[in-house]
């Protein structure tokens, strides 16, 4: 099976570099690349948020904030170059071919953001598409997707399995701009529902069992 994994930069870099994360996350990919093929996005998460608050501030434009927010996700994405070992490539793809090429190789690509005004979610699912994936695979900060946000409305439900056109119903007003933060944002949930792939949205504490996630044994959210 091909799978695009998109790892939130929240998980990796919370307030500092997790590195117990990253050293599990990469042995599990090592391990369970000998039955499927691996892509990993990862976002920018922390490190993002606070040079594109900084950067704001100080009155730089949304062009030049979108370029920091890649280079954070970038930065992310090379803590799994040292984890990955052998399978590792030798740099961080900038875009869908060297992913590919990557992949044709026998490495395993890392990538963290490729094009201004879009998020890594919309990276990661563009890239599915690209690639041609089974599966896409989003570990994040909330545990699935609900009915509606759960840290604005106590009694948002988490829903187990929904379609594309639900989850694009769900997330269409979320805004996309450097720095936000969502379960995961409408430009990937209509590329997602264009290719037909199925998706499953999970929690960053099943992170840890990415083999049951794949089979079907999580507490998050699958898409289809």
């Amino acid at each position: 099976m091909r799978i695009v994994l998109k790892i939130g930069g929240s998980i990796v870099f919370p307030n500092k570099i997790d590195v117990d994360i990253v050293k599990n996350v990469s042995k599990q990919i090592v391990s369970l690349s000998k039955n499927h093929e691996f892509l990993i996005v990862v976002g920018g998460g922390a490190i993002a948020r606070e040079y594109i608050g900084a950067l704001k501030y100080l009155g730089k434009d949304d062009t030049f904030l979108d370029f920091i927010g890649m280079e954070a996700a970038c930065l992310n994405a090379s803590l799994f170059m040292a984890g990955l070992g052998d399978k590792a490539p030798a740099e961080i793809s900038r875009n869908f071919k060297h992913a590919l090429t990557t992949l044709q190789i026998g490495r395993i690509p890392l990538l963290g953001g490729t094009h201004p005004g879009h998020t890594t979610d919309a990276v990661s699912s563009m890239l599915a598409e690209f690639v041609g994936a089974d599966l896409f695979l989003r570990f994040t900060n909330v545990d699935g997707v609900y009915d509606k946000d759960p840290k604005k409305f106590s009694d948002a439900k988490k829903l187990a399995k929904i379609s594309h056109e639900k989850l694009l119903e769900i997330v269409q007003d979320t805004r996309a701009e450097a720095g936000v933060n969502a379960v995961i944002d409408p430009l990937a949930a209509k590329i997602l529902k264009r290719a037909k792939i199925k998706t499953i949205v999970v929690g960053k504490d099943e992170i840890k069992n990415i083999k049951e996630v794949i089979e079907g044994k999580h507490k998050g959210t699958e898409i289809s």
